[in-house]
């Protein structure tokens, strides 16, 4: 899975044995300065732990330095005795919490002996100084002689702050891990062996799911886990990846993306074209709508020859009421109307009165109010949590009731009322 250089890094750890020339001698030059800080440090604290040991415990001179210098050695050399222990492979846990707590006391001490505490603090920051750089050396020789050994991991590249840890963290980590198994990665080939892993797992997690369903849809699902056990999944990506259809699927990309389904032609459009062409060709046209030729409506009363006086002016007003909702409405041409007076016996009841809208169409007056019985049909055929539209409604009612276009017309403004005062007939 991973490509491992035949050259060695450049970047792990040498033995004591590889070391060259240069290095040699820095290491060489380091160990001087470290001894030397350390002597320095060393002295310090050992000032302050005597000037502390007289001034607080009134003792002699003679007798504070050994004492105080016991003290401020004593937890180097039971970390030194720790250090042996553990390359010897024992966890030596014992000897190195006394080392802490004898230097911890070294510390504290040189904090409370003196009455300034000032002085104090900086007394105390020289020996825990001075404890923690033996600390850290004897670390640094031991991991060397681990690593020298196989015994630890060689170190692992120095990744990008930004770009490798902030962006991606997981994946760093993991090809961190990498290189430390595999010491031939360098910096870039761990980053893209993390990213091979992660697609691999991936591709295994798809296809281990799709084959234990379609297993499991015919046997049962202790069958389809050992199936996806047994199974080489490696192998069956790789009979999957042979027997692809790229071609197949290209040309499935390629016709969603063809000028004709986007709505563009052939490269005669110019880039800031091709957006009101394709709003364009998102709309589907509208039939025009069918032009009605203006028709007389007349309106016979009956068969008898004289009407009464108020029947003329009722359907009159009527019709006025009609005729200026059908302008807002729909906006077709007002229609003409004639009226032919007939009359009518006062002593004979009225029939159903027979409407001629057009050539061969007629309508009948129902008896009712008209606003009743849409309002009716309404609360007969619409429940509480239906959420049709005005339209929709108008429509059932229409359907309902078989009202023609006249009546369609008031029965708009009577389903916006019944809209209006749906509420009070809920709670009613």
């Amino acid at each position: 899975m991973y490509h491992v250089s035949p050259e060695r890094r450049a970047d792990l750890p040498l033995a004591e044995g590889e070391l060259d020339e240069d290095l040699k001698k820095a290491v060489r030059r380091i160990a001087w300065i470290r001894q030397g800080f350390y002597v320095v440090v060393l002295l310090v604290a050992l000032a302050g732990q005597v000037s502390g040991a007289v001034e607080a415990l009134h003792i002699q001179l003679v007798w504070a330095i050994p004492a105080v210098a016991a003290l401020e050695l004593g937890g180097i050399v039971v970390l030194a005795n720790a250090d042996v222990r553990r390359r010897l492979g024992e966890r030596a846990v014992a000897s190195r919490f006394l080392s802490a707590v004898i230097a911890a006391g070294a510390v504290a001490f040189n904090w409370i002996a003196h009455t300034n505490h000032l002085m104090g603090a900086f007394f105390a920051g020289m020996s825990a100084l001075g404890y923690l750089v033996w600390l850290m050396h004897t670390e640094n020789q031991r991991r060397d002689r681990l690593r020298a050994k196989g015994n630890l991991p060689p170190t692992s590249p120095a990744y990008e702050v930004v770009a490798h840890w902030v962006r991606h963290p997981w994946l760093t980590m993991r090809a961190k891990s990498l290189a430390k198994a595999h010491p031939g990665l360098g910096l870039y080939e761990s980053i893209a062996a993390a990213r091979a892993e992660k697609r691999w797992e991936r591709r295994h997690s798809a296809i281990s799911k799709v084959l234990h369903r379609k297993i499991r849809s015919a046997v049962d699902p202790a069958t389809a886990d050992i199936a996806v056990a047994v199974y080489d999944l490696d192998e069956i990506a790789s009979r999957l990846t042979s027997n692809a259809d790229y071609d197949g699927l290209t040309a499935l990309i390629a016709a969603d993306l063809a000028p004709t389904r986007l709505g563009v032609d052939s490269g005669l459009v110019t880039p800031t074209e091709r957006p009101a062409l394709r709003a364009e060709a998102t709309v589907e046209p509208r039939p025009e709508p069918e032009r009605i030729e203006p028709t007389p409506i007349r309106a016979t009363i009956g068969p008898l020859d004289e009407p009464p006086a108020s029947v003329l002016p009722a359907l009159r007003r009527d019709l006025e009421g009609i005729l200026p909702r059908a302008r807002q409405g729909g906006g077709a041409p007002a229609r003409a109307v004639i009226v032919e007076e007939s009359t009518v016996d006062t002593d004979v009841p009225e029939p159903p009165t027979p409407l001629e809208i057009g050539p061969g169409r007629t309508r009948t007056r129902r008896e009712g109010n008209l606003r009743g019985r849409v309002h009716a049909a309404l609360n007969a055929h619409v429940g509480a949590d239906d959420q049709r539209d005005e339209t929709e409604l108008v429509e059932l009612v229409v359907d309902s009731l078989g009202l023609d276009e006249i009546d369609r017309l008031s029965a708009v403004s009577y389903v916006q009322s019944w809209r209006k005062e749906r509420p009070s007939v809920a709670v009613a």
